[in-house]
């Protein structure tokens, strides 16, 4: 049987790479495979429950960040050499550019026709990555429409990008929207600048009139400029700060709509997972990732920066807009369920196998 390898670097143990190769290797579980396929950490993790039903082997470095790049810069290379010299795969994905490059070098060293597959999980806009080392996979997995378009301006080949998406894990369980206040979500990182972008946010609420809760989950160690621009807005009193919450869709019972206002992203897995439980979702049109989740059927879009679109978009709602009924919407979420995404993952791979490198 052919035999892959994913090579990742350091991750937290806590991010959404790691969430998707965990839901990846979970739906390998519910059928059989035409292909064996392991990670290689480099760096391993703080945490581990993302590997819990991963083949891994894992290459682990140190705690500190200094020791970390020092490795990359020093031994990297040469692990990488030796770990694919023993392994021998049919082919390698790797979501990190120097790991790819690394890895397409070290092949060529071994006089190897291997495919590398790269895998990058941002938006090449946002984080840009550098001609030698973009240029050196032989194949792309795009995880949206926008990524896609990126790579194909940057004189990558249609023929070489897969578009696949991500998968999540969700339960469908239909989340009802309450009958009278309504109460709108914010699920990520709560900065108030940057990313994330929920002076966005605070500015639109300002502009609403009428009754209406903002329930906040996410980390809140950069959360005290949020909280003294909302109070400095008059729009505090309308907020319940959750924190941060392992699972929230577990403990979420009531929703009018989901709030996105990210500068940038690579797919928003938060837009995924609230459509499977029935969410309207509102959206900042940024260039990689809402266009494939938000439609007609479950939410609105607007152009990122104008709070004062926003503010009518929550208006309308607060005002009784109608909006698709939460089973509507369930049902746009199908191409983002696991059994969907695997035999999107798997076509693409066995693909690229037939045509080689």
């Amino acid at each position: 049987m052919k035999k892959g390898i994913i090579i990742v670097p350091f991750m937290t143990g806590f991010g959404g790479t790691e969430t998707v190769i965990k839901n990846l290797f979970k739906a390998r579980l519910m059928s059989e495979q035409a292909f064996e396929l392991k990670v290689y950490s480099i760096g391993g993790s703080f945490d581990y429950s993302w590997a819990e039903n991963v083949k891994i082997d894992i290459k682990w470095i140190s705690k500190r960040r200094f020791l970390r790049d020092l490795y990359a810069l020093t031994i990297m290379p040469l692990n990488i050499f030796n770990y694919l010299r023993k392994e021998n795969p049919d082919f390698v994905i790797s979501t990190n550019p120097v790991i790819w490059y690394l890895a397409k070098k070290s092949l060529k060293l071994l006089k190897r026709k291997t495919p590398v597959i790269a895998w990058y999980h941002y938006s090449i806009d946002q984080k840009p990555i550098k001609h030698i080392f973009l240029n050196s996979a032989d194949y792309y997995l795009a995880i949206s429409s926008g990524i896609k378009e990126q790579l194909k301006k940057r004189g990558i080949s249609s023929n070489r990008i897969f578009l696949i998406f991500n998968p999540i894990t969700t339960n469908l369980r239909l989340i009802n929207r309450p009958q009278s206040t309504p109460h709108f979500l914010y699920i990520g990182r709560v900065m108030l600048d940057g990313q994330k972008n929920l002076r966005e946010l605070l500015n639109a609420l300002s502009g609403v009139k009428g009754e209406l809760k903002l329930d906040i989950y996410g980390n809140t160690s950069q959360a005290t400029p949020v909280k003294e621009y909302a109070r400095k807005l008059g729009v505090d009193k309308n907020i319940i700060w959750h924190g941060f919450v392992k699972k929230p869709w577990s403990v979420i019972n009531r929703a009018t709509a989901l709030i996105l206002t990210s500068k940038y992203e690579g797919l928003p897995m938060v837009l995924c997972e609230a459509i499977s439980h029935g969410v309207y979702c509102i959206s900042a049109d940024i260039s990689t990732g809402p266009e494939d989740i938000i439609n007609n059927y479950n939410g609105e879009l607007y152009p990122s920066g104008n709070s004062k679109k926003l503010t009518k978009i929550i208006q309308k709602i607060i005002d009784n807009k109608k909006m698709p009924t939460p089973l509507m919407i369930q049902k746009t979420s199908k191409k983002f369920m696991p059994e969907v995404y695997l035999l999107n993952f798997n076509k693409a791979v066995e693909k690229i196998m037939k045509v080689g490198s």
